[in-house]
């Protein structure tokens, strides 16, 4: 994992979203982001885009860890915010992988 001053539970959430989004190409602007908004700097987002390991996930297994990560990560979709193409697109792939149904935005 990158050492940054980003606590562990983030960066652990962040690496999670990543994996969940593979492949990465056009949604790496709506990954960072989200990254931003959990308080990562985007020069952050961006190293742990290619520097990732699958021991720095989540294991999130019932339908509620689930349903609070994607909380953790999109909420800033909810009211009267008009989420970019890439975000509904995220938003969309990582709720399908996570095999749950969830809508945050309009």
């Amino acid at each position: 994992m990158i050492f940054t001053n980003i606590d562990k539970k983030t960066m652990q959430t962040l690496c999670t979203l990543v994996k969940l989004s593979e492949p990465v190409g056009a949604k790496r602007d709506a990954i960072v982001n989200v990254g931003q908004f959990l308080g990562v700097p985007k020069d952050d987002t961006l190293e742990l885009l290619e520097e990732w390991e699958e021991h720095d996930t989540m294991n999130l297994k019932s339908e509620e860890e689930k349903m609070h990560f994607v909380a953790d990560c999109f909420s800033y979709m909810g009211k009267n915010y008009q989420p970019r193409k890439s975000e509904r697109e995220l938003y969309d792939q990582v709720v399908t992988n996570l095999g749950i149904k969830a809508k945050f935005y309009n």
